[in-house]
């Protein structure tokens, strides 16, 4: 016995991107009930806040830390941005219509750079860590959806800067 479903043309991209995005969030859901580790990415990560922080790096039994003046911040799996790469790429392989890969690599690089910038943050304002902690969440969540919908298409933006000499002044024609 087969269960044929029939979708209507108008609910068809609709439907396969619910599909797809539940499909990878079943996997995230298994990878985060796994806890993974991370160590390599959290030293990283850690690695490379200390050289745009000028923190130090410590590295114990019991985590990796960074410490600037008498702020010690320990650095932890949700640190390295795994979340906010996994939630983009499910977004974007979930869009069942045309994508712009290098447009999503653009999007990776920028995930990674808001991350370094909000640890750096923290590390030059540590007693505003629990006013900025909370508050870069809810900024994530925005650039991410911003820099999905600007990966498939739907956002139109452009990152060119161009330069355009100035006209010369037409001469005057003389009527004879």
């Amino acid at each position: 016995m087969k269960i044929k479903l029939k979708v209507p043309k108008k609910l068809k991209y609709k439907v396969n991107f619910t599909v797809n995005l539940l499909f990878f969030g079943l996997i995230f859901y298994g990878v985060w009930w796994l806890a993974p580790n991370f160590y390599l990415l959290k030293l990283f990560t850690a690695k490379l806040v200390s050289y745009t922080s000028g923190s130090i790096l410590l590295t114990s039994m019991d985590g990796i830390f960074l410490k600037r003046g008498e702020f010690v911040l320990q650095i932890i799996t949700d640190c390295t941005a795994w979340k906010e790469i996994f939630v983009f790429l499910a977004l974007f392989l979930s869009w069942p219509k045309k994508k712009d890969y290098a447009k999503a690599i653009k999007s990776l690089i920028a995930i990674l750079l808001f991350n370094l910038i909000r640890l750096d943050i923290l590390m030059f304002f540590p007693n505003s860590f629990d006013y900025f902690h909370p508050g870069f969440q809810y900024l994530a969540i925005g650039f991410i959806l911003f820099l999905w919908t600007w990966s498939v298409g739907i956002t139109k933006l452009k990152f060119q800067i161009t330069y355009s000499k100035p006209r010369k002044k037409a001469k005057k024609r003389k009527k004879k």
